[in-house]
């Protein structure tokens, strides 16, 4: 999300504009007009075809403080948590030019995503999600709003899935999230990425650099949204546990075969009652590192292999609910064993 309001962009964009005109030396008689053509002319592109297909349903969302992205899925305007913030309602834009007043009508601080309610233009019609993540090197198109240039348009593929995303405002990680070197910059933030059929296969969150940027699992959206949008509220499944990946060291340190798995350091007092889970009993020194050992490693999970804090983050996010009891995999001891965990409902930030 930019900080830099709309309003001073254009600004700037202005005065550069001025100062390019009053580049040019010697006096000419003007050339005469140029009639503007009726209609764009038709570039046969793939690019050209899947962004007429959706931009009509992305929108600007923003106010005098700053500005994001959003689009139109199931009767509502979708973005980022993050664009709107505490605000109750904020300022939408559609492709045509129309304004509009949006209320915030539910927010997910932990998936980044909020809900808006508005009067959709007819013409912008919901933008549906895939059912699976494409494959990496799929091509894909981010639309939205950087810098406030309203519809704009970049391109890229699919470079990573499955990633783990550090969420700052939660202390808790985005789990699943989508990998693109599709450009986004401030103000992509909370417009869809789409695959070149025109389903959203992310929704934009960061940008991490001028080829790494991530988005909002289209199936951690498929699971959140339509809660959000029918209740207002969406609860995320808990473990109640601070843990840490297994690696080369951990694994020496507590006699592990391989380095998978993640290592429980500890409980938290608001785990959810009757779990089964153990943290770590002490400390050891590794070639000069010290390393944490003695708790459980869990190695699968109601009958996913966890080989990392991703995968652990995916399965609860996408599979699991609180009050589910499953079973899990973990190592003690240096023996394998079959325990039952509690998921409980993850608590308010």
């Amino acid at each position: 999300m930019t900080r830099q309001t709309r309003r001073r962009f254009l600004a700037g964009a202005v005065g550069l504009a001025a100062g390019l005109a009053g580049c040019a030396t010697g006096v000419r008689d003007s050339p005469d007009p140029v009639p503007p053509a009726e209609t764009a002319p038709d570039s046969g592109s793939r690019y050209t075809s899947a962004f007429e297909r959706t931009i009509d349903s992305v929108t600007f969302v923003g106010d005098e403080s700053g500005s994001g992205s959003g689009f139109v899925h199931d009767g509502v305007v979708v973005t980022n948590q993050h664009v709107v913030g505490d605000a109750e309602t904020i300022d939408v834009r559609f492709k045509n030019g129309e304004w509009r007043t949006a209320g915030v009508t539910a927010t997910d601080v932990y998936a980044d995503l909020a809900v808006l309610s508005t009067d959709v233009p007819g013409y912008a019609r919901p933008l549906s999600f895939v059912e699976s993540i494409p494959a990496v090197g799929t091509e894909v198109l981010a639309l939205g709003s950087p810098f406030g240039l309203e519809s704009s348009v970049s391109s890229g593929i699919i470079s990573g899935r499955n990633r783990s995303l550090p969420n700052e405002q939660t202390g808790f990680s985005i789990p699943n999230t989508v990998q693109t070197d599709a450009g986004l910059d401030p103000g992509n933030s909370g417009g869809p990425i789409v695959t070149m059929e025109g389903r959203v296969t992310g929704v934009a969150v960061a940008g991490a650099g001028t080829s790494v940027g991530f988005a909002v699992s289209p199936l951690l959206a498929r699971r959140v949204l339509p809660e959000l949008i029918e209740t207002g509220n969406y609860d995320h499944p808990f473990l109640g546990i601070r843990l840490v990946e297994v690696t080369p060291a951990i694994a020496e340190a507590n006699d592990l075969d391989e380095p998978r798995g993640v290592l429980v350091v500890r409980t938290t007092e608001d785990a959810p009652a009757g779990t089964e889970l153990r943290g770590i009993t002490g400390e050891t020194v590794v070639d000069g590192r010290t390393v944490p050992v003695g708790g459980d490693v869990i190695v699968g999970l109601d009958g996913n292999a966890i080989d990392s804090n991703a995968d652990l983050g995916t399965t609860l996010a996408l599979e699991l609910s609180p009050g589910d009891r499953v079973p899990a995999t973990v190592i003690r001891d240096g023996e394998r064993r079959e325990i039952t965990v509690s998921i409980g409902a993850r608590p308010e930030p």
